[in-house]
């Protein structure tokens, strides 16, 4: 398992999300499609893996209910990119997800991991 440094930027700015010292923070009481893209073609996502910074163990099945993966071109999402559903549930306003997302090494195989953070701010 290697770490990847990487650099958030929210090409165009997106009502209630922006990006912080590294960490996504979501506002706002609609759930949003959080995308993921690296534009290294080096390496390809292979998942991602959510745990709550509250005291219960919380892994975001609810918050994130849908990630999709699209290693290729042929499809609606852009390539080579990790789309996470971000439910945006009033019960979960407040609370700050740490999560890592997984790749690999197209060359080598070897799996890596990206590790920023999510946090909900309640509005």
């Amino acid at each position: 398992m290697f770490p990847i440094s990487a650099i958030f930027t929210i090409p165009n700015p997106v009502p209630g999300i922006s990006v912080s010292n590294g960490n996504v923070i979501v506002r706002g009481n609609a759930p949003v499609n959080l995308v993921f893209q690296i534009a290294n073609t080096a390496f390809v996502f292979i998942g991602a893996a959510f745990d709550s910074e509250a005291p219960d163990t919380d892994v975001g099945a609810f918050e994130f209910p849908v990630i999709t993966i699209n290693r290729s071109p042929a499809s609606n999402l852009p390539p080579n990119c990790l789309s996470v559903v971000d439910a945006n549930r009033q019960q979960d306003k407040g609370k700050s997800y740490s999560y890592v997302l997984l790749v690999q090494n197209t060359a080598t195989g070897e799996i890596g991991l990206i590790d920023p953070a999510i946090r909900n701010d309640p509005i």
